[in-house]
């Protein structure tokens, strides 16, 4: 073999390098978008179904049994949090008590999914904002965190009285 073939043959085994690598790395990306679509949709079922039970709850620990017609009779924004002897969720029986409540679900496939979700009084007409007094109007976030997720996924809903 002359210089000419021996550079030819170098020339080649680094076009076929180069070639692999490419197709690595986008099988790579296509792997690595599928397990944060399936973590994304795992959370967003997750934090569903958290939203769904709390929905089914009542407005306020003061609606559970008779209803309310002043802002007056409902929570203090500084008491919203699972009452005494509420400590599962099990036992919860408002929506506010939800306020700082954590979950940890695990799945097979995708690890631990950490829940933290917050309920807070907000404005009918600027939800967005918390209220610093009583409102017929209190949001649900849900914050779930897993290692697949590109970043914390967040849902919200808006409960009216």
């Amino acid at each position: 073999m002359n210089t000419g073939q021996t550079l030819m043959v170098i020339v080649g085994i680094l076009l076929l390098t180069v070639f692999i690598l490419t197709v690595y790395r986008a099988s790579t990306a296509r792997i690595t978008i599928s397990l944060v679509n399936e973590a994304t949709i795992s959370a967003t079922g997750i934090a569903q179904s958290i939203i769904d039970e709390i929905q089914m709850k009542a407005f306020d620990e003061n609606t559970t049994t008779s209803g309310v017609s002043s802002t007056n009779s409902l929570t203090a924004v500084g008491s919203l949090g699972p009452e005494t002897g509420e400590t599962q969720s099990t036992l919860f029986d408002d929506i506010d008590d939800y306020n700082n409540f954590t979950r940890s679900d695990s799945l097979s496939r995708m690890g631990t999914f950490n829940t933290k979700v917050q309920v807070y009084y907000v404005q009918k007409m600027t939800p967005e904002t918390k209220s610093l007094s009583k409102t017929f109007t209190k949001r649900i976030d849900v914050f779930v965190f897993n290692f697949s997720l590109t970043d914390t996924l967040k849902l919200y809903h808006i409960v009216s009285y």
